[in-house]
């Protein structure tokens, strides 16, 4: 059984993992053809997917209060 702490320490470096696997798309922007750039921009994409749904929502099914994709309720954004 997947502990708390456990899960937050893999929801850490799965969002680690997005934060890096957006950067290539950042420097492939001006170091790629657009072709090029836009193959990794796909890429990237299914890789931002398959963490989100293949791991996050693992961690997340098990610690709703961990998901990064959730407003804290007690967090007006409105001014």
């Amino acid at each position: 059984m997947l502990n708390k702490d456990d899960a937050t320490t893999m929801r850490d470096h799965a969002l680690r993992a997005i934060h890096e696997l957006m950067d290539i798309v950042y420097l492939s922007k001006d170091k790629c053809s657009p072709e090029q750039h836009e193959q990794i921009k796909h890429g990237v994409g299914l890789s931002v997917g398959k963490i989100q749904m293949e791991i996050l929502e693992v961690i997340n099914a098990a610690y709703p209060e961990l998901d990064d994709l959730i407003e804290d309720p007690g967090h007006n954004t409105a001014t």
